[in-house]
């Protein structure tokens, strides 16, 4: 199915004032989020050419920015369609970045921070060609070494008390020390409905796959990392998504797949896809935490599955348009995303 007979069947059966409905509903949630507070920098550069005395790239340095990264953009995402919002995470003992942490989640987020000895903040910093908005290279400051076990316990207290609190508990896993074995079984224990995001990225490359959760709710992942998951490199997408499914780790699975578009299906495992809904392409950093965050309300309040896939691709249309995580996703972007979608517009995410 193409691009426009897809949205022409959407169109169909749903209003854009149905995914206004849908998305009002969403006010009286609430969310705990906990994973791993990342800080992104972007150091913006002007390439020179080959350094003279050293085989490397010499460049003009121009500006940078800070964004939120990992569960703390996750945080702002959610915050922007639900009021009712707590956060943990940890942040290190130097180099914290606590200031700008606090400056930059929204207003109506609750957040509690433990503290990680010898170690600071996870700070991702990539350095771009200004010009072509292209990554020339990244450096990491981090400390992924197991949380220790005092720290670990005294979490799990702080999450035994706080759980059952909440309609939903979001988990944002980058595989960077936090959530330990342990933690993972007092989130499944506690929680009445948990969503997971368990990313694979250079730092935890082979170690940090969704397998080590028993059961959840609803869980998205890009293609590689089911891939990585199920050891499997040629299997169809559709043969994959059956199998993850029968495991029993989630009851609803999302799988984007960047320019195929995505794939979701719930326990009736009927497969649905949708194409991607636009062609222009600023920075993908950030795009599938943007899509898992605002799918994992969704799909807690059950929404028609053939939204699922449609709305997720809308969003990751939003956010491939931001640099980095800039700025975080709202209910007007998302909204004026879909009415040029339905009006046969090219959206930009503005």
């Amino acid at each position: 199915m193409d691009n426009e007979e897809y949205v022409q069947k959407i169109k169909s059966k749903f209003i854009v004032e149905d995914v206004n409905a849908l998305l009002e509903g969403l006010d009286d949630l609430k969310v705990l989020l906990i994973g791993d507070a990342i800080i992104d920098e972007y150091h913006f550069t002007v390439p020179k050419g080959r350094a003279i005395k050293d085989p490397i790239m010499s460049v003009d340095y121009l500006n940078h920015e800070v964004y939120l990264g990992g569960i703390l953009i996750i945080a702002n995402h959610i915050s922007n369609f639900t009021n009712k919002v707590s956060l943990i995470s940890l942040m290190g003992d130097t180099n914290s970045r606590a200031d700008f942490i606090k400056d930059s989640l929204n207003r109506n987020i609750n957040a509690k921070f433990f503290v990680k000895n010898d170690a600071s903040t996870t700070v991702k910093t990539r350095f771009i060609d200004y010009a072509r908005g292209h990554k020339l290279f990244k450096i990491e400051h981090i400390n992924d070494v197991p949380i220790s076990e005092k720290l670990e316990s005294e979490i799990i207290d702080a999450l035994k008390k706080e759980l059952p609190k909440y309609d939903l508990v979001v988990v944002g896993d980058f595989g960077h020390g936090f959530i330990t074995d342990k933690i993972i079984r007092t989130l499944e224990k506690y929680s009445k409905y948990i969503t997971l995001n368990v990313q694979t990225n250079s730092s935890n490359y082979g170690f940090n796959f969704i397998t080590k959760y028993g059961h959840v709710n609803f869980t998205s992942m890009d293609e590689n990392e089911m891939k990585l998951a199920l050891v499997s490199r040629f299997e169809s997408i559709d043969t994959m998504m059956i199998r993850l499914a029968k495991m029993g780790i989630a009851d609803k699975i999302l799988i984007t797949l960047g320019s195929k578009g995505c794939a979701y299906m719930d326990n009736s495992e009927e497969i649905l896809k949708c194409p991607i809904l636009t062609h222009r392409v600023i920075d993908t950093v950030g795009a599938g935490d943007a899509v898992f965050s605002i799918m994992s309300l969704l799909t807690y309040k059950g929404i028609p599955k053939e939204l699922v896939p449609f709305i997720s691709n809308c969003v990751g249309g939003i956010a491939v348009n931001i640099i980095g995580n800039k700025e975080s996703i709202t209910k007007e972007k998302l909204l004026k995303f879909i009415q040029r979608v339905y009006d046969g517009l090219e959206p930009v995410g503005d």
